[in-house]
């Protein structure tokens, strides 16, 4: 009985690819959701639920490059990230320890903020 290595290996990187695939098209339908809160954004829901235009929830001109800005660079860091991932194993590596760095970075964030609000 034989065991063919390179049918086995040709199985992985084509279920690797298809992982990348997948989160790509996960990651542009959460970012046109996130990009579609520009407009949906002044439409609330009334007590007897009922769908109104409230002019006073619409974005400022300012407001909206500031949004659009985010919104581009954090999609720029996730497609950054999940194809860097599939490189191989150094890429694994330079992801993982990106993450740590924006995990640390956060909470860093978060105790200055905090500190700041509460003085």
């Amino acid at each position: 009985m034989r065991v063919n290595f390179k049918e086995s290996a040709k199985r992985s990187v084509k279920k690797e690819r298809t992982l990348q695939f997948t989160l790509n098209v996960i990651g542009i339908f959460m970012f046109i959701g996130v990009l579609i809160r520009w407009w949906t954004v002044p439409f609330a829901v009334s007590n007897d639920l009922q769908i109104y235009y409230n002019p006073d929830f619409q974005m400022k001109p300012s407001e909206c490059k500031e949004f659009l800005a985010f919104t581009l660079c954090a999609a720029g860091v996730y497609f950054s990230l999940i194809n860097i991932y599939f490189l191989g194993k150094t890429g694994k590596k330079l992801v993982y320890t990106v993450l740590v760095l924006l995990a640390v970075f956060s909470l860093y964030m978060m105790v200055i903020l905090l500190a700041v609000a509460t003085h």
